[in-house]
């Protein structure tokens, strides 16, 4: 069940502080406030239509025992991922492009 998060009420995206051309979410409200991560591969599964895979990175969190491994933060981030989506669909600032065959 994935639930439904607002930009700038839930998250925020901000400069990559590392990379001019890549962005970091800061998380807002709930139980990981104040988190930051970044998004790095995001794929689409072929084979299972609707399947989305994807890796993070935990930049900071006021939590310092708080992983990628947290199922938790899993779960949130996939949510989160959903919405950053769906708004750039909905705005036109996402860009996607066909994965070249192999």
């Amino acid at each position: 069940m994935s639930i439904d998060l607002i930009e700038l009420k839930d998250y925020e995206l901000i400069p990559a502080e590392d990379d001019e051309q890549a962005w970091a979410v800061r998380i807002l409200s709930g139980d990981f406030v104040e988190t930051v991560i970044r998004y790095g591969a995001i794929s689409f599964n072929e084979i299972e239509e609707g399947m989305m895979t994807f890796n993070f990175a935990v930049i900071s969190s006021p939590d310092p025992e708080l992983t990628t491994e947290n199922v938790e933060l899993q779960n949130y981030v996939g949510d989160l991922l959903q919405a950053i989506i769906r708004d750039g669909i909905q705005s036109g600032s996402v860009m996607t492009k066909e994965r070249e065959s192999e």
